[in-house]
C-alpha cells in the first residue's frame, strides 16, 4: 500500500510539472517586419524598365541608383507609404535607355510596400494608377506610362541578413503618347538591399 501510494503520488507530481511547464512556455512572437517603427532606405543599382515599340525591337531603361525609403509598422507586414509626403519618393538617379540615350523617369502618386513572412518571405512595392512615366532623348516627344489604368505591384523574394536583399520582378502595363506602337505590357526588375538591415519573419 504505501509504494502504491508513492506511486501515485509521483505520478500526480510529474503531471502536474508537466501542465506548468506547458503553462509557462511562451507563446510564439507574431511575425512582421523589424525594427519595427524604422525609417529604412532601400538602395539598386540594376533596376530595369522594358518593353517593346512597334513590335519591332525591344527598348530598356537601366538606372544606375534607384532609391526607395519607408517607415516599417509598428506591427506587422505593412502595407506602408515609401517615405509618406515626399514627391521625389522613389527616386531613379542615372539612367540611361539600351540605345545610350539619358533617361528620366518620373514617379507619381503614393507607391506602397508591404510584405509576406513565414519560411520565404517576399516583398511587394505597389506602383499606383500612373505611378511612373518615362522619357528619353533616343526617342523625343515619346512618353510612357507605368500602370496607366490600374495599381502594378512588383513582388519578390526578401532575403535576410545578412543579404538584406529584395529580388523584385514583375509584368507591368504601359502606355505611350507620341511613341508610335508600344507593347502594352513590359517588364520591371531590381534588387534593392535594405539600410538598416531589415528582417521578415
Amino acid at each position: 500500500m504505501p509504494s502504491r501510494i508513492i506511486s501515485t503520488a509521483l505520478a500526480a507530481a510529474a503531471t502536474t510539472t508537466g501542465l506548468f511547464a506547458l503553462a509557462a512556455a511562451p507563446a510564439s512572437a507574431a511575425g512582421g517586419i523589424s525594427p519595427a517603427s524604422t525609417h529604412i532606405v532601400a538602395t539598386s543599382s540594376n533596376v530595369k524598365f522594358a518593353g517593346s515599340l512597334g513590335g519591332l525591337f525591344n527598348f530598356s531603361v537601366t538606372c544606375q541608383t534607384a532609391t526607395v525609403a519607408f517607415d516599417t509598422p509598428a506591427s506587422g507586414y505593412g502595407p506602408v507609404n515609401l517615405n509618406p509626403g515626399t514627391p521625389s519618393n522613389p527616386s531613379f538617379v542615372n539612367c540611361k535607355d539600351n540605345f545610350g540615350g539619358t533617361a528620366t523617369i518620373t514617379p507619381h502618386g503614393v507607391w506602397t510596400l508591404s510584405a509576406t513572412g513565414g519560411s520565404s518571405p517576399t516583398v511587394t512595392v505597389t506602383i499606383p494608377t500612373g505611378g511612373a512615366t518615362f522619357t528619353t532623348s533616343t526617342l523625343p516627344g515619346c512618353t510612357v506610362t507605368a500602370a496607366p489604368s490600374a495599381p502594378a505591384p512588383i513582388s519578390g523574394p526578401y532575403t535576410n541578413p545578412p543579404t538584406a536583399s529584395m529580388a523584385l520582378s514583375a509584368s507591368v502595363p504601359f502606355s505611350g503618347v507620341g511613341c508610335g506602337s508600344l507593347s502594352p505590357t513590359g517588364s520591371v526588375t531590381g534588387t534593392f538591399t535594405t539600410s538598416p538591415a531589415v528582417t521578415i519573419s
